[in-house]
This record gives structure tokens, sequence and C-alpha cells, in this order.
């Protein structure tokens, strides 16, 4: 289980490494030189003590030529079986004649070393800058897919998720992810290939002592698979207990000013330290798992090579093996067989720790999208006919507690519409139908005869322009807020659009005019202006379809006129869909619509309104008694 649990795990982080595969191969092959070299010293102690110990101080001065044809027959042979086994027997001959003439004396030797060292250079800096390079690549490209896979999610997935919990999944869970890439490409790759060489190494000083040391090896792994299951499991909760910090965090900053106003501090700190004691016991429980692990297998390690000692010193007084043979098998184990499995075990560790990032990254990859357009979708050039609802149900989570109940519904192309009623009525739903934010659960919206669901949904939008009583404005220049509404308007048409939504002079006034920075979220702005500015974008859009969700509901009396008067310009020719909460800013419209507990109980113009004894009628009274109150 844990086995198939890793090698999935790892296999997602490796797919994203395939668009590097020839990096990658370059890297593999820097690492194989690499260890390569490194045995190729380690093998020359051996010598390098035997001739010490023997008193070999001397260099030769002249070595002998190799002749590989020396243990050949004279005589010409066809090709046979005898044929191929002198050729190998040459090749292994003219191998020992290769060692033999390296290893002559002290300066061959060094000789050797001195040929090594720009190889090792060259291996050592390619193995380390290809990987990293892959590693970071493979980074950014799981940060941007995950981006690329959110942002096109419904807005039910945003109301039903924590901020914070996706903030933390794309910072604190990816940083965490990385770690685990880097240990993957690093040490997951390089250490093997350490550990196969140093066996070979030890085999080649003394096959009796590695045969040992093979014996030894799964009780040095056992401990590390019992407790990377642990750590695992930890590590995902405590990445948990932060994506909730993350989000309490969030909340309070922006949230500071009630915090402040109701003396909140000391209560906003208590959570913080909660949810901070339940990270930190989680986290704690992680490094037991990671502590134990450690020092089980170092004191394995220890006696191991205790083990080997004791049983070497045996067998050099045996004179079974040369002090330089000993030297060079103690070498092989305790600098590259045990240092790679220990490095390999921390790995495995840390690998564990990680892939409790991996998978809360890649669990946002299996959220589909609820809201697609239909394989035969078309594209909507422009309105002709208009917008209906026809029988249309709806609820947020999809239940039968309906928001808005068989709404029947015509807004024809140029009319100008106003939907009024209490809060909670469903007003702004109807709005988020038409932009196809949401699906109804019953029923269908239609543009010109067309289920919106068989439009696409990037060419719907095209055609809409919307004004939210909630006003989001980027912490960006005033100008750039402004080009959200058409990213490639000239800075005339900006001015043009500020100048109709009764922002323009105001702008001028500031220190920096137009390329002044709201601040976040516009706290820089009053309510009013923040709000003309969204106006503002609406206007550049210039779309045919215009939708004011409680767009002038922020602004003071004497502005809300002057941006009336813009709004009436505006909406000359596009069909206008205005949810209000004034009721004497639509007396103007074609049509009010009057919503009550999700139904429409009421239609028609303000004046034909005005005459019977309904819900509109009640409703503008009350608005006056409160306007003269």
């Amino acid at each position: 289980m844990i086995k198939s649990s890793l090698v999935r795990d790892c296999s997602k982080l490796l797919s994203f490494a395939k668009p590097y595969w020839k990096l990658m191969a370059l890297a593999i092959a820097s690492m194989i030189v690499y260890t390569a070299v490194s045995g190729i010293q380690i093998s020359m102690i051996k010598p390098i003590i035997d001739k010490f110990l023997a008193g070999e101080t001397k260099t030769t001065a002249q070595l002998p030529i190799i002749d590989i044809n020396q243990t050949t027959q004279d005589r010409p042979e066809t090709f046979s079986i005898e044929r191929l086994k002198k050729q190998a027997l040459q090749k292994v001959q003219f191998i020992g004649k290769l060692k033999e003439r390296a290893t002559r004396s002290f300066t061959s030797i060094g000789i050797v070393m001195l040929l090594m060292s720009p190889v090792i250079f060259v291996s050592a800096y390619f193995q380390q800058y290809l990987r990293s390079r892959v590693m970071w690549s493979v980074v950014v490209d799981i940060r941007n897919k995950v981006c690329d896979h959110l942002i096109p999610q419904p807005l039910i997935f945003f109301e039903n998720r924590k901020s914070g919990d996706l903030i933390s999944r794309l910072t604190n869970d990816i940083a965490i992810t990385q770690s685990g890439i880097n240990i993957l490409f690093d040490e997951i790759l390089l250490q093997p290939m350490k550990l196969i060489c140093g066996l070979c190494l030890a085999f080649y000083f003394s096959w009796k002592l590695s045969l040992l040391t093979l014996i030894a090896l799964p009780i040095i792994i056992l401990p590390v698979f019992t407790m990377g299951k642990k750590i695992k499991k930890h590590g995902k909760g405590g990445l948990k207990h932060l994506s909730d910090l993350t989000d309490a965090l969030r909340e309070m900053f922006a949230g500071i000013r009630i915090v402040k106003a109701f003396k909140m501090e000391s209560e906003e700190s208590r959570e913080i330290h909660e949810i901070s004691e339940r990270f930190f016991q989680r986290n704690i429980k992680m490094v037991k798992a990671k502590s134990l692990n450690t020092s089980s297998a170092e004191f394995i390690y220890t006696i191991i090579l205790a083990l080997i000692i004791i049983f070497g010193g045996f067998v050099l007084t045996a004179k079974k093996i040369t002090p330089g043979e000993l030297c060079g098998f103690i070498t092989a184990i305790g600098f590259m067989v045990i240092i790679a499995v220990k490095k390999l075990a921390k790995s495995y560790a840390n690998l564990q720790e990680s892939l409790a990032g991996v998978n809360r990254v890649f669990e946002l990859f299996t959220i589909k999208s609820t809201i697609t357009d239909a394989p035969n979708a078309i594209t909507l050039e422009k309105i002709e006919k208009g917008i209906r609802f026809n029988n249309v149900s709806f609820s947020y989570d999809g239940s039968k507690d309906f928001i808005l109940k068989d709404i029947n519904l015509t807004i024809h192309k140029g009319e100008v519409v106003a939907i009024v009623g209490e809060s909670g009525a469903g007003k702004s739903s109807l709005i988020n139908l038409i932009l196809r934010f949401y699906d109804p659960v019953i029923g269908s919206v239609e543009i010109d005869g067309t289920d919106i669901r068989n439009i696409k949904s990037e060419s719907l939008l095209e055609q809409a322009a919307i004004v939210t009583q909630q006003t989001f404005l980027f912490n960006r220049s005033l100008k750039e807020n402004i080009l959200y509404g058409r990213k490639n308007a000239t800075i005339e048409e900006v001015w043009a659009a500020a100048r109709a939504a009764n922002i323009h002079d105001f702008i001028m006034e500031l220190p920096k005019g137009y390329d002044t920075v709201v601040g976040e979220l516009g706290v820089k702005l009053s309510g009013g202006q923040r709000q003309r500015i969204a106006i503002a974008r609406a206007i550049l859009k210039n779309s045919p379809l215009l939708l004011l969700d409680e767009a002038t509901s922020s602004l003071d009396y004497e502005s809300e006129k002057l941006v009336q008067d813009a709004l009436n310009n505006l909406i000359a020719g596009r069909t206008t869909i205005i949810v209000a909460h004034r009721l004497s800013t639509i007396q103007h419209c074609d049509r009010i619509i009057v919503v009550k507990n999700g139904r429409i109980v009421e239609t028609g113009n303000h004046k034909s309104l005005m005459q019977g004894e309904g819900e509109y009628k009640r409703t503008y009274q009350l608005h006056l008694d409160v306007i003269k109150s």
C-alpha cells in the first residue's frame, strides 16, 4: 500500500517533467559520469595505502609501453567462439595493464587524479544546474496549471470554499511540493547511483565483507518505511491547520476596522493562538516520527559499521585482505554506501512530508467545473431579440429550496427593465443567471431563442457589462482599474468614460491623476468614488447588454443625479437590466418587475403600478416616507 501510494504520488510530480525530458536525460548522464569518476577516485585508495605501507615512495623513471597484441598469436584467425573469447581476454588484459600503469607510483596516481578533476568539475556543474532548472520549471508549471484550473471554476466553487485555504494551497502547499520535487530530482536520483557505485567498489575490495553489508541493508530500510506513513499523515494534518491559520489571518486583516471598532483585538488574537497551537501540536507529532526515523537509522548504521571494522580486522589479521583493500572497502561503505542510504532515508522521510502538500495541491485538479460550454456551443455575435426566462427555478445548492420559483420573463432588445423587491427576494440571482454564473435547477435562460448553456461563455460575457453593489477595485492605478473594462482602449476613451461616470474631475485633482494607486480593495477612495470608477469601467466596455446591480446605492444624492444622467445616455439603444434599491432611480424604466419571495408578483411601468394597490406602490410609499423623515 505504501509503495503503490508513493509511486502514484511521485508519478504525479514526474508527469510535469515530461516536457523537459531532454534536460533530465543530460542531467542523469552528468550524474552517472560524476558518480563514476568519484568511484574511480575512491578505488585509488587501495594502491596508495598498499604502496605507502610497503615503503614504495619513489616514482618509476619509465613506464612500460602497453602492447595489446602481445597475448595473441601471430597467425591469422577466422571468426569463431574461440576468437571472441581471446578478444574479450585481450580487453581485460588491456584494462588490467592500464590500471597497473595508472597505479604504478604516487606520481601516476596523482596524474590520473589531475586528469579527472576537469571531468568532475564539468559533470558536477551540469548535473546540479540541469536538475535545478527542471525543478524550477516544474514548480512554475504546477502553480500556473493550478491557477488556470481554478480561475474558470464557477462562482459557487469559490463561495463554498475558504479563500484562505485556496491561498494556502497556492503558496504554502506548493512550497512544500517544491521541496518534494527537489528531493526527487536531487537525492532520489543521485543517491541510488552512489549506492550502486559504492557497492560495486565494496565487492571490488572484498566480496565477503560486501555480503555482510548486503545482509544488513534490509535492517536499515525497515524503520524508514515504518515511519514514512506516519510522517505523511501528520504532515497533511499540519498543512490543513496551516490553511486554517492563513484564512484566519486573511479575514482578520480584511476586517481590521471592524475588529478595532468593536475592540475585538484580544478575541482575534486568542483565535489565532488556538489555531497556531493546533498547528504546532500536529507538527510536533511529525517531528517525533522523523526524529525516531533518523535516530533509529543512525543507531543501526553505527552497529553495522562497528561489525564491519571488527570483521575486517579479523580478515586483515588472517592476511585474507590487504590494508589497502580494507581501507578502500571501509571508505566505499562509509563514504558512499552508508551516506547514500542515510540520505535516502532522510529524503524518504522528507518526501513523505512533501507528498502531503502534493496531495493537497493535486486535489484541486480533480475538481471539475459544473458550468462548462456544451460541445456544440455557438458564439454569440450580438443580441438580436432579447432574453427570456422559461419556467426558471433556482437554488444555489441545487436543492428544492428554491430562491427563484417559476420565473417566466421576457426582456426585449433595447428595453430598460428594473427589478425591485425586498432584500433576499432573488433580484441579484436573476442577474447571475443571465451571465451564467449559475445554471437554473429547473427551466432555462435563453438569448435569441438559444439556451445560454449552448452559448460559449466567453462570447456571452463579451456582450455584457456589469456594475455590482459590492464594488471591487484592484490595488492598481485608477487608469488600470478603468481599463479592466477594455484593455485596448485609448487614454482618451478612458477619460470619456470617467467623465460620463462623473469621476474625471476628481481624478485630475489627485497628485498623480490617473496613475494614482487606489490601495487594496480601493481603500483610499470613498464608497461613492469606488462605485463611479466601476461605472466608468462598465461604460468603457461599451457592451450591448448592461447590468446594474444596485449600481447607485453608495452614491450621495448629488452624485447620484449626475451619474444617473450619464447612465441615461449610456443605456440608450442598449438592453439594460437594473436591480434597484432606490425606487426614485427607476421611474424612467420601460418596465418594472416586482419580485417577492422568489416569484414575480407585479409587472408594469411606474405609472401603471402606482395606479394599483400592489407591492410596488406599498414599497414606493415607504421609500418616500424614509426620504421625508
